[in-house]
């Protein structure tokens, strides 16, 4: 008998050894956290995996107090949930955060229950950080995505612009309440019909091709059509639309162009009638300045005709006005007739014009005036040599502006006069700058370019230099702008369309 208790000690020794060694070997090879804690807060055995979770040693795990382990705002959690262990209530799970010795969150899900015969509390943690954070970071998506959501509604409802979902069938599907304001018809009535009823019987053809290619998966960019409202009335929209492949919808917003379609058809009117009223008051000066040509001559003649009878001093001295008065009306009609055929000139010989070749025919032309009064020109054309431009024209300029700077000239030096071309941003600019007498810009700047205006005590003055100059630029949509100050010369600019 007592053989046989002893064997059977033996078996029951030996299944308890192999029990203990298969719980050893589960404890070092779990993926989970196992651990041991006692009553006063420390564990009192780990296995290798909290190691390797949280970064500590198995010595700093068992030496500190487990609470430190812990997440400062989950350990008010975990005491609680210590004390109903303790107290014999069993807790199938819960989550807390832990904190990795290199500072990392690390959350945590527990299953635990207290060991009767020690007081010991035996638990089981697995690693759910990256669970977690996939559920904040959706969470976040999610909270993002309502904001969105919410911005979106608020953009559909509030906006100005006419804002619609439809499909290919040709029905609308969901409007903004802009819909409701502009073509005054309700939102019921606008999804019940084709929408094709609701447009202008003339663009509804266009329209549909528009559609087709909507379809086809273009995208549509500023394209107009015209809209009935309930009233009858037509209002012009701008769409922009682009098919959307996931629903095969088309998602369109449109803009009332209405009012502008107005405006532009009114300055349309009043630029057409502007042109007629500019045509009719050059052609009346024209023929004003023509005809008056016989008359004045015939007084300059008399005039002359007198001069050679006896005349007394006084009556002399009245013939030398009437005929000086002569000469200055015909010098007004030849400028107003030059002028006049400026603006008329529709019909430009535009060529290829060399800035140097045009400066030296001029220099040639004004060589009298330059050697008189001991004037220099420096010019510098490489950086725009050549330009398309009126040859006629270019030749006007240089003459116009290179003798004002002669005329006008300092008397406290001689003239010196700079000419440069160079390319800006959306032009070519040339460039006349003097050491002259100057202008002030003060008094004279609304009047520099007027036609017969003088600003100098200059006996040969005419005050249609500049106005000619001017009318040649702009007759070729170009710009001059001057700047200046007295005695200390003029700087002219001259923007030419590239």
């Amino acid at each position: 008998m007592l053989i046989i208790t002893c064997k059977a000690i033996k078996r029951i020794t030996s299944g308890m050894d192999n029990t203990l060694l298969l719980y050893e070997d589960l404890f070092k090879l779990s993926q989970d956290l196992i651990v041991i804690a006692n009553e006063d807060g420390y564990f009192k055995k780990v296995n290798p995996q909290w190691t390797k979770t949280l970064g500590y040693s198995e010595e700093e795990l068992l030496s500190t107090p487990y609470i430190k382990f812990i997440h400062p705002e989950d350990r008010g959690k975990n005491v609680n949930m210590t004390l109903q262990q303790v107290d014999g209530v069993k807790i199938s799970q819960f989550e807390n955060r832990y904190i990795g010795k290199q500072g990392q969150v690390i959350w945590l899900e527990w299953k635990c229950s207290a060991v009767d015969t020690t007081g010991d509390i035996f638990a089981i943690a697995r690693d759910i950080t990256n669970e977690q954070n996939q559920q904040n970071r959706l969470e976040s998506l999610t909270e993002v995505l309502q904001v969105k959501n919410k911005q979106l509604e608020d953009l559909f409802n509030l906006s100005q612009d006419l804002i619609v979902i439809a499909n290919t069938d040709g029905y609308f599907k969901v409007l903004n309440p802009q819909w409701e304001k502009v073509l005054g018809y309700s939102t019921k009535t606008l999804r019940s019909k084709p929408f094709n009823e609701f447009i202008h019987p003339e663009d509804i053809e266009k329209t549909n091709r528009e559609i087709k290619k909507l379809s086809e998966g273009a995208t549509t960019i500023s394209f107009e059509n015209r809209f009935t409202k309930n009233t009858g009335e037509h209002v012009w929209l701008e769409w922009n639309a682009t098919p959307v492949k996931e629903t095969g919808n088309l998602f369109a917003i449109a803009r009332d162009k209405t009012l502008a379609r107005k405006q532009e058809e009114k300055q349309q009117l009043m630029l057409t009638e502007l042109k007629t009223k500019n045509k009719q008051l050059e052609n009346y000066a024209y023929i004003a300045s023509h005809n008056l040509r016989s008359p004045v001559a015939n007084i300059f003649t008399l005039a002359n005709f007198l001069k050679e009878t006896k005349l007394e001093k006084e009556q002399q001295e009245y013939a030398d006005l009437i005929q000086n008065c002569a000469q200055t009306l015909t010098k007004t009609m030849e400028d107003l007739i030059s002028a006049v055929q400026v603006n008329q000139s529709t019909n430009l010989k535009i060529k290829h014009v060399s800035f140097e070749k045009t400066c030296e025919k001029v220099l040639k032309q004004l060589s009298g005036e330059l050697l008189s009064s001991n004037a220099l020109v420096n010019t510098n054309f490489k950086e725009i040599r050549c330009i398309e431009y009126s040859e006629t024209y270019m030749h006007s300029i240089f003459l116009n502006l290179i003798s004002n700077a002669i005329k006008y000239r300092s008397s406290k030096r001689p003239p010196l006069i700079n000419i440069e071309s160079r390319r800006s941003q959306d032009s070519i600019q040339l460039i006349f700058k003097d050491n002259g007498s100057g202008i002030d810009l003060e008094r004279h700047k609304n009047k520099i370019f007027g036609f017969r205006k003088t600003f100098h005590n200059n006996n040969d003055a005419r005050g249609f230099g500049l106005f000619m100059t001017k009318s040649q630029v702009e007759a070729l949509n170009g710009k001059i702008s001057v700047d200046s100050e007295p005695e200390k010369g003029t700087t002219f600019t001259i923007d030419i369309a590239s």
